[in-house]
């Protein structure tokens, strides 16, 4: 990281900014090297992103053809002037996390279960959500593992 007063390494803030974080954004490569991007619901869970899809499309497509990716996510972002007159000396007062990693389809039924249950999590008490066989069945689901996470704030 060029700023290191900016880079976040304490783990429990690192694991606060994925936790408040409602979207992240995963980078995947199109053929020829173009990048796409998408943002998507996701799940967290020791060190591992999980995410949820329709059985088929672009998305899927281009990670069976590549299966890395970037993830960001960010939160706590705001304009910020400052009293300042200069659009130059504006900015904006964030916390990012950048991850990379490879996309892992999850087939097995009971693992496929466990992340879903990590997405709704972030967003309601999964017991409140019971999943049919069929409900599970109906989605595909990968996972990204991220051993190690770039985070960072602004200054």
């Amino acid at each position: 990281m060029r700023r290191n007063k900016q880079e976040i390494t304490d783990k429990s803030e690192i694991e606060r900014i994925i936790t408040v974080a409602e979207v992240a954004r995963l980078a995947i490569n199109r053929e020829g090297g173009a990048p796409y991007i998408v943002p998507m619901n996701f799940g967290y869970e020791g060190g591992t992103f999980y995410f949820h899809s329709a059985g088929a499309g672009l998305k899927l497509d281009l990670l069976k053809a590549d299966p890395r990716v970037c993830i960001e996510v960010e939160n706590l972002s705001t304009f910020k002037k400052d009293g300042k007159d200069s659009p130059c000396d504006w900015g904006m007062d964030y916390k990012s996390i950048i991850a990379t990693g490879r996309a892992e389809f999850i087939t097995d039924f009971d693992e496929k279960a466990k992340a879903l249950k990590a997405v709704i999590a972030k967003f309601a008490d999964e017991q409140a959500f019971p999943m049919s066989e069929k409900a599970v069945n109906a989605v595909t689901v990968f996972k990204v593992e991220a051993p190690r996470l770039s985070a960072k704030r602004s200054s």
